[in-house]
């Protein structure tokens, strides 16, 4: 628990610390800026002594509840960074029960250490299919993205240690960055206590022994998760009830997909809880909406109560919001949303959480009340008496993170067709804005649709998991393949949303200019990053191929509207949620990547979708992709230094997998151009990449034959070769299917514990192309085996945070020294990719593919030279390769 939720109750009444005080201002100087630091070497350097011999409060200021400060172990970001206080303020009590554990106290993560029966309700829980790092509640967008941390690894080096084990009760939920990814406090207050016969257990948070006095936890029965739900089962006081977490997945349609909101459902047992007398209770706080969560009195907020059909809502908002701006990677403008569905006996209260929580277990209801926000530290809170006349056995609960606008974009003055070289930034809003341009009036939409998207949500899940047995032909494989999908879906929509412009005249939402923009998560938030989309792409196209068309498009517009320099392809479009563009051509620079992924996803969406309603969207671009393709036709067999998408790797020159994605690029506009009409274009493009491929297959073998090389130049070197998969699901016929038997028996003897490493320079890999290799596999052996390696990562309890793509094959862990340098990537939308095997499987069907492709005859080298040396490229490349290669 972290100590600022303990240091204050109203500010307009009394309070456990004095908010004037040196514990207090220390954790404030958490979120202010250097700048404005009132201690210069933050809370770090807090005298813990000093601390410890402040005089602890009454009992009776806090129901009960008696606190001390207590020196914490402190976590680090990648970077160095301090990422908590190294001290916390826990219960007197509590401390006590630390101390003999021998465990730090305080902490985001939190261990239950207020609650008194740890051994039977933290202890026994089943998970289906398996427990993962961290379990989605409500995950929707970049901004409503809570977790439950699971894993932990405490004797890695730092430790992994936020994650409980996968308990719903005793720890707080998680933002996205969990402990990693943001300089500071992670957690989000959400708590739930159910009161059974007048005495309450805990079911989530960690309210008990830190805000509250220490009580029973509900015993914890069962947790599962679907595409779509968290579904955890308790028991407590003989009563059993459920809570689901539950965000639809609606690729179909926009307008609910777009809402950025989610359901907590709450079931009592019928039969267990009659005759019983039954409340529960459940609330948010304000770190929903804002990252300075210790500050108030420099960044105050406030909250709106509504009423608004069978929705009793709360809206909590900064007093002066920062559009377009992060704090801690939260939004620091927009609108924390919560709200219950009317029930009889239903009661609401905003106040101080300890206020709030103290009166529902001294009461079992609570005193309505939504006055303003008077300090840090609140509860937004509903308490629902199920004795109540008329009450139904469940009650629900909307959770979100609602903002206007969503984004901007750069755009070319006087449209896409002028002749002007100056650009503006957009305002861009929520698809759901163009229905719903009221907050109340979509929260109320969305929590009537409760029932059918849920019957759709039982659905799509039934999909995901039939589907992905299938394509890899059931059995055990089929189970692991089916658990892997299921925990990226959430992850992945979550990153990306669907926006549309206010138009100025008619002062209606466009949904004509319908643009998606992806936040790359985690690694460095940029907007649209196109080797991101690049292996999120299996997903999109899976499950809607227009998610594809719709996320490709703003690069399609900022490339072809003459702002961006360069010949290749951008990069990404800025900083989220800032599509700033880069007009000065210093974006970073992955030529070959970005060209061939560009053209690889188009061809991709063209082939799904049938030439009839693809031919005019291939014809209003073709002419940026060609641009792009004679890019790569001059230095996509030799590529230059460069990065690749892999660019924590660094630079690199003659890059095999980089050279194969250039081809494979140059063969999907010939496809595309054969498509709209340009035979002459088609055939070029043919030849060359069919002359390439030979050349490319010389230079990527190694001398013995045994494996493809990571670079040219270095015989013994050796990468995943994850890029074959375009000549794959594009159904080029390129590669012959001696590369991919190689690759095939090539795997299998590097690979180690838990993962097949990236390549030969390090022993890091990335799960994405792990699944990229296999779906690209001819043998259902390495095939098994690289399925079950990811299936065993993910369930291995060892790292704390939404699943990461990128991982230590010798550790099961992050990357970390010694072996690696420390990189933390998490909830990143390139798990995707997972969804290799099923867009295959989709493509297949599209291009009339029956079975893995043969060896593809290819013409004769002194036929395809010929063509070539027309165009002089055969002889100039070679020479390049020569010149680059060491002698």
């Amino acid at each position: 628990m972290t100590a600022a939720t303990l240091l204050s109750l109203d500010l307009a009444s009394a309070s456990l610390v004095d908010p004037g005080s040196e514990v207090f201002q220390r954790l404030a100087d958490l979120t202010r800026p250097a700048s404005q630091k009132h201690f210069p070497g933050g809370a770090a350097s807090a005298s813990i002594q000093s601390l410890q011999d402040q005089e602890p409060p009454s009992s009776s200021e806090a129901g009960g509840v008696r606190w001390k400060v207590v020196p914490q172990e402190v976590e680090k970001l990648g970077d160095g960074k301090l990422n908590q206080p190294n001290f916390g303020i826990v219960s007197v009590g509590n401390a006590d029960k630390l101390a003999q554990a021998g465990r730090p106290g305080g902490g985001g993560g939190g261990g239950g250490g207020g609650v008194t029966n740890p051994d039977s309700a933290f202890r026994g829980s089943s998970f289906t299919p398996f427990n993962p790092p961290s379990l989605p509640l409500a995950v929707r967008s970049p901004y409503l993205n809570a977790w439950l941390p699971s894993g932990s690894y405490k004797s890695a080096t730092p430790p992994n240690s936020v994650g409980n084990g996968g308990y719903l009760s005793g720890q707080w939920a998680s933002f996205w960055t969990s402990s990693y990814g943001a300089d500071g406090e992670y957690r989000l207050g959400w708590t739930g206590y159910i009161r059974i016969d007048g005495k309450t257990y805990q079911w989530m948070g960690n309210g008990f022994g830190t805000l509250v006095a220490e009580g029973e936890s509900a015993q914890q029965l069962s947790a599962e998760y679907t595409a779509t739900r968290t579904i955890f089962n308790f028991s407590a006081g003989g009563v059993k009830f459920t809570v689901t977490f539950f965000t639809p997945i609606t690729p179909d349609d926009y307008l609910r997909q777009s809402l950025p909101l989610s359901y907590m459902h709450f079931e009592l047992d019928r039969k267990s809880s009659k005759g019983k007398s039954v409340q529960m209770y459940t609330d948010i706080d304000e770190r929903w909406v804002t990252g300075h969560d210790y500050d108030y009195e420099d960044y105050p907020y406030d909250e709106v109560f509504e009423t608004k059909g069978n929705s009793s809502i709360f809206f909590v908002s900064r007093k002066r919001p920062q559009v377009y701006t992060e704090f801690r990677q939260r939004a620091e403008w927009g609108n924390a949303t919560y709200a219950a569905r009317s029930h009889p006996g239903l009661t609401s209260r905003n106040n101080n959480n300890i206020v709030t929580q103290k009166e529902f277990l001294d009461r079992g209801k609570l005193t309505i009340d939504h006055g303003p926000v008077l300090g840090p530290d609140n509860s937004f809170a509903f308490a629902v008496d199920f004795d109540a006349k008329g009450a139904s056995s469940d009650a629900l609960f909307v959770v979100g993170h609602m903002r206007s606008p969503y984004v901007n974009y750069i755009r070319k003055v006087g449209g896409p067709d002028s002749n002007s070289t100056r650009s503006y930034q957009e305002d861009r809003y929520g698809y759901w804005m163009s229905k719903y341009p009221r907050l109340s009036d979509a929260v109320s939409f969305f929590m009537d649709d409760f029932e059918s998207a849920l019957a759709k949500g039982i659905k799509f899940d039934q999909q995901i998991v039939e589907d992905s047995k299938r394509v890899v032909g059931g059995g055990k494989v089929g189970d692991q393949y089916a658990a892997i999908t299921q925990l990226s879906v959430r992850q992945a929509f979550a990153t990306f949303e669907i926006t549309v412009p206010l138009n100025s005249t008619t002062r209606k939402y466009d949904t004509d200019d319908t643009l998606i923009f992806l936040k790359e998560i985690s690694s460095n938030g940029d907007m649209s990053t196109v080797d991101v989309i690049f292996p999120l792409f299996p997903l999109l196209s899976y499950t809607n191929p227009r998610l594809l068309r719709d996320i490709l498009l703003p690069i399609f517009e900022y490339t072809e509207s003459g702002l961006y320099p360069n010949k290749w392809c951008v990069h990404d479009l800025g900083v989220y949620p800032n599509a700033f563009g880069h007009n000065d051509g210093n974006d970073e620079p992955m030529q070959v990547e970005e060209s061939g992924n560009m053209i690889w996803m188009t061809l991709h969406w063209a082939q799904l979708v049938g030439k009839k309603e693809s031919v005019g969207f291939l014809q209003s671009h073709y002419a940026i992709m060609k641009q792009w393709a004679e890019f790569l036709v001059e230095d996509s067999l030799i590529p230059a230094t460069q990065l690749s998408t892999d660019d924590f790797a660094g630079t690199l020159a003659n890059q095999t997998n980089l050279a194969i994605k250039g081809i494979e690029g140059i063969a999907a506009i010939g496809k595309i151009a054969s498509l709209i009409g340009k035979q002459e274009d088609a055939q070029r493009y043919s030849n060359i990449s069919s002359t390439y491929i030979k050349l490319w297959q010389k230079y990527a073998t190694s001398k013995d034959g045994s494996h493809t090389k990571l670079s040219y130049q270095d015989d013994s070197s050796w990468g995943t070769l994850y890029n074959l998969f375009g000549d794959r699901i594009l159904n080029l016929g390129l590669v012959p299917t001696q590369v991919y038997d190689t690759q095939d028996a090539w795997y299998r003897q590097v690979v180690q514990e838990w993962a097949l490493p990236l390549d030969s320079r390090h022993k890091w890999s990335k799960t994405d192309w792990q699944m990229f290799a296999a779906a690209t596999s001819r043998s259902n052996k390495t095939r098994d085996l690289l399925i079950a390696l990811l299936h065993k990562f993910a369930s291995n309890g060892r790292t704390d945070a939404p699943l990461t793509d990128l991982m230590e094959s010798t550790t099961g862990d992050f990357p970390k020294q010694p072996d690696d340098p420390l990189i933390y990537f998490l909830a990143r939308p390139v798990v995707g990719g997972h969804f290799s095997f099923l867009a295959l499987d989709k493509a297949d069907r599209a291009n009339g593919v029956v079975a893995d492709h043969s060896e593809v005859p290819l013409a004769p080298v002194s036929a395809g030279r010929a063509s070539q040396k027309a165009f002089g490229l055969v002889d100039r490349l070679e020479r390049r390769s020569v010149r680059r290669s060491p002698s």
